[in-house]
């Protein structure tokens, strides 16, 4: 009979001890995490790591724990919920990298590093290691401002990625054949567009003055784009353009080297990409900004008449005493 008791109390206190096992592992399964509102968790690539300072699960430890206790991996991502959860539910959503997307914005600027820093406000990658991955000669061209939804989780390589499946997808075939037919290459018709972008602000005036510079080119004169000027001095707010500027040694200095310069001058939008596939048709061959402050361009078929145009432009900075 002793020895019944005894097996009795050890399978009592058996028992007892799984109850509060499972008790504990319910109480964590279910427990509630996240604040009243919407919240999420961003877990980087380098935070997956339990004895790292930026260990993810210092933020949920109870997912964590969860994770650790079942023995599921994590994933890398941008998890967000819109009230509290049960712990098991974020912690599932973890460890199958059910992760949401990020709305990134790429801007049309004329730095590859606000372009950079922009992105890198949205994704995980920073903005020197975006720099390193879009400043490439082949890549630039193909950058099409929009907002795109992203993984926050995102690296430079895997953002670099996206953009040119998102330009292989923006240049369709209307878009191509209409750039073939005007004789031009999809870098050839962003690279006009970055120079229309920075001549004009008005987008109702984009057309005809790609259509201008069009012109320029099947009559085999000098583009002599101002905007390729500043590109090549580096100085976007000089004004006033002097005669030793278009002496600058520069493949973008459009006064001396025939044809469109190598590459875009700045990211174009796409409505000025668009702008240059339809292109005014007309026989202007110059232009010179409107002294009224309007924004607007004087366009002429006659030398002599640009002339003229030039020369009102000129004294407007003169009696503003605008000099560069």
């Amino acid at each position: 009979m002793k020895w019944k008791a005894i097996f009795g109390m050890i399978a009592v206190i058996g028992c007892g001890a799984s109850g509060l096992w499972g008790w504990e592992k319910w109480t964590l399964w279910h427990a509630p995490v996240g604040p009243d509102d919407t919240w999420c968790i961003h877990i980087g690539p380098d935070e997956l790591d339990p004895d790292s300072e930026a260990y993810w699960g210092t933020q949920l430890p109870e997912a964590a724990q969860i994770i650790a206790w079942r023995g599921w991996s994590v994933r890398a991502g941008r998890y967000c919920e819109s009230g509290p959860v049960a712990a098991h539910v974020i912690a599932r959503r973890i460890a199958t990298g059910e992760r949401d997307e990020m709305p990134v914005i790429v801007p049309a600027k004329r730095h590859i590093e606000e372009i950079a820093g922009a992105i890198s406000k949205r994704v995980w990658a920073d903005s020197a290691a975006l720099v390193h991955a879009l400043d490439v000669d082949s890549l630039l061209w193909r950058i099409v401002p929009n907002t795109y939804r992203m993984y926050w989780e995102s690296d430079a390589d895997d953002v670099a990625a996206r953009l040119i499946r998102e330009s292989e997808k923006w240049w369709n075939r209307d878009r191509l054949t209409t750039a073939w037919d005007m004789n031009l290459t999809a870098r050839e018709v962003v690279t006009l567009a970055s120079i229309v972008q920075e001549e004009t602000a008005r987008l109702d005036e984009a057309p005809r003055v790609a259509g201008l510079y069009l012109n320029r080119l099947k009559k085999g004169m000098l583009l002599q784009a101002d905007p390729t000027l500043k590109f090549a001095i580096g100085d976007w707010g000089i004004q006033r353009l002097l005669d030793k500027d278009k002496r600058v040694n520069s493949p973008y200095n459009t006064y001396l080297n025939p044809g469109l310069p190598p590459g875009p001058i700045r990211i174009p939008e796409p409505s000025y990409i668009d702008a240059v596939l339809n292109a005014e048709k007309h026989s202007y061959l110059y232009m010179c900004a409107k002294p009224d402050g309007s924004g607007k361009h004087a366009f002429a078929v006659r030398y002599a008449d640009h002339l003229r145009n030039a020369r009102a432009w000129q004294n407007m900075l003169n009696r503003e005493q605008i000099y560069r």
